[in-house]
């Protein structure tokens, strides 16, 4: 998943005035790669559009 995450969440990246409309939900499951340092990075720049949610294996 980590090998894609940048490519799919920068296709997200839109003008400031189109991203105040917009709200990216990003589940980490328990992943054991680098997907929710990678989410945290986006959330960290954009904390108004990206929000990252870690649950360990559903719970």
């Amino acid at each position: 998943m980590q090998d894609y995450l940048h490519r799919c969440l920068n296709s997200l990246i839109v003008p400031e005035e189109q991203m105040q409309h917009l709200e990216v939900l990003v589940v980490n499951d328990g992943s054991k790669d680098s997907s929710s340092a990678i989410a945290h990075e986006y959330q960290d720049k954009y904390p108004d559009t990206f929000r990252v949610i870690d649950k360990e294996k559903g719970v």
